[in-house]
């Protein structure tokens, strides 16, 4: 893999061309390898910058998820994906009936109609969110071949999300995170190809740990996104991405003791996966976004969420 260079060709031809003698080697594992990498870890000051973005990403998401409505143009919702002027890390995404129409990647004035499909994206610089469902209510306004769409989809993958945030934590195998979700998620039926969780920082993908077999372990100071995209033919897709970071005691005590307000909303976050999604999120997981693990496969309906059970 040293022979493969993520920088633009004629970079490359350019050294090459200046140094015909020289073996030129990709160095990117200097800054995001997955074990020595200088910016795979971070420290509490690190945290707490990121916390900022992951916070925006998830607040900009669950406000147009509130704003989502019959009548109400991709662009109208869209708005609610800007906040206080910080730039995006991706295309943010707000796309009703099939994405992507017409070579469109942008919001649109496409109207929401009752039984579309919806996608919405939203990343600034230490985190994105992400969801997708349906434009209805209740599972009677869905398409009438889709109306098992929770048994069938957003179920399952709410269950693999759970799983993780139960489940990873500090010195866990990377490897067994991988096979955690295939266990939970077959991708032989669910049809999933990414990392299930890779890092993020300024970009929203870093590099990643997480992969059939790898050799490497999860470390404190990891920023992840639980990032499972299940595909299955025939229905909308669904997503909950968000944000978590991987902290010891020793960084969760500096956290605590240098940042008391980060402290207390991270406190406040895991108190609500606990209380209200009844998920016993692992004590090494610090929730850095708002809406870790709040998923409405209704998006219509703004009181009807899954609950762990």
């Amino acid at each position: 893999m040293k022979t493969l260079f993520d920088i633009p060709h004629f970079i490359v031809k350019a050294i090459q061309d200046c140094a015909k003698d020289a073996t030129l080697i990709s160095a990117s594992s200097v800054m995001i390898g997955n074990e020595m990498g200088a910016r795979i870890l971070n420290n509490a000051n690190e945290v707490a910058h990121y916390e900022f973005g992951a916070s925006l990403s998830s607040t900009s998401i669950l406000n147009a998820m509130n704003q989502i409505a019959v009548g109400k143009s991709e662009m109208e919702i869209a708005g609610e994906l800007a906040r206080l002027g910080q730039p995006h890390t991706v295309i943010s995404i707000m796309a009703t009936g099939e994405r992507f129409q017409y070579a469109n990647l942008y919001p649109t004035n496409k109207k929401v109609r009752l039984g579309d499909k919806i996608s919405l994206t939203c990343g600034f610089k230490g985190g994105l969110s992400s969801r997708a469902g349906y434009a209805v209510s209740e599972a009677k306004e869905l398409p009438d071949d889709q109306e098992d769409y929770v048994e069938r989809v957003s179920g399952p993958y709410f269950n693999a999300v759970v799983k993780w945030l139960e489940t990873v934590k500090v010195g866990y195998p990377a490897a067994d995170v991988y096979q955690m979700v295939e266990d939970v998620l077959p991708k032989e039926r669910y049809h999933w190809h990414l990392n299930p969780g890779h890092l993020t920082a300024d970009e929203e993908w870093m590099s990643s740990p997480v992969y059939p077999n790898s050799p490497h372990t999860l470390k404190s100071g990891m920023i992840f996104q639980i990032d499972i995209i299940p595909s299955v033919k025939g229905y909308a897709g669904v997503s909950a991405e968000e944000c978590v970071a991987l902290a010891d005691a020793s960084l969760r005590e500096t956290i605590r003791r240098d940042y008391p307000e980060l402290h207390e909303r991270i406190e406040e976050r895991r108190r609500y996966l606990r209380e209200v999604l009844q998920i016993d999120i692992h004590e090494d997981i610090l929730p850095l976004s708002n809406t870790v693990a709040y998923l409405r496969p209704y998006l219509l309906n703004k009181e009807l969420a899954f609950v762990n059970e």
